[in-house]
């Protein structure tokens, strides 16, 4: 177990959390999956971005939009951080 612990975990960590970053990414811009969890005490910004161009409230959408698409960025930059990869495919 110090073995693993000391060597293997840690050599592991970059991916686990490269892993978690890009999961969380298409977590929060998932849509479909969005509108069937959703429950009135929880929206996602997805539910919310969609429920106000229902409404035609644009203003409101590209703010939310906006904030959606700096989180991404946030999350993107964090995940070549922690790789050190200079390219992202997706």
């Amino acid at each position: 177990m110090k073995t693993f612990f000391k060597i293997t975990a840690v050599m592991m960590l970059p991916g686990v959390l490269a892993g978690a970053i890009m999961n969380w990414i298409s977590v929060i811009n998932e849509l479909s999956a969005s509108i069937i969890l959703y429950t009135g005490s929880t929206k996602t910004l997805s539910v919310a971005i969609y429920a106000e161009v229902i409404k035609a409230s644009y203003g409101i959408t590209a703010a939310i939009s906006s904030i959606l698409t700096i989180t991404t960025i946030i999350s993107l930059l964090i995940f070549i951080k922690l790789t050190g990869s200079k390219s992202v495919s997706v």
